[in-house]
């Protein structure tokens, strides 16, 4: 018996399977991508609610987590802001920016917040922080006024 190569008929034939197999699995891995980005981008919206709450327990002075819509000057941001002498001010490295295929919904919806302000004994702004991506509503995080969140 003579050992032999694939002939040029196989090798077409497999490259065709292969590529029939990527055409089916890109819708999937698409949506598998999208659900992805917005699960993270509502992970990072929560995690920086927890982040204000806790800080503002310890440290006991008001921490602000501001949410930029995609009309602000920093579009899909989100940052963690401590109250100093009266004001708030940004902390460095607190400035957390979404993908660019994910949208924060501002005011225009039903109890949307801008912001959430924590005082120093831990309660806070209520309300909902609208994650979108192709202009669907599809994750938001409810926000109750002792600052437990849930996402969904």
């Amino acid at each position: 018996m003579n050992p032999r190569g694939f002939s040029t008929i196989e090798l077409l034939i497999v490259m065709a399977l292969l590529a029939l197999a990527m055409v089916v699995s890109l819708p999937a891995l698409q949506r598998f991508y999208r659900e992805s980005q917005v699960g993270a981008s509502v992970a990072t919206v929560e995690i920086m609610f927890q982040r204000a709450r806790m800080s503002a327990l310890k440290e006991k002075v008001a921490y602000r987590v501001l949410i930029h819509d995609q009309n602000a000057a920093t579009p899909n941001t989100v940052e963690l802001q401590r109250n100093v002498s009266g004001s708030f001010v940004t902390l460095a490295g607190e400035v957390q920016a979404l993908p660019p295929t994910i949208m924060i919904l501002g005011s225009g919806f039903t109890n949307s917040l801008d912001s959430m302000t924590v005082n120093s004994r831990g309660e806070c702004t209520s309300g909902n922080v609208y994650v979108t991506h192709d202009g669907a509503r599809i994750g938001v995080v409810t926000i109750a006024s002792t600052c437990f969140t849930t996402a969904s």
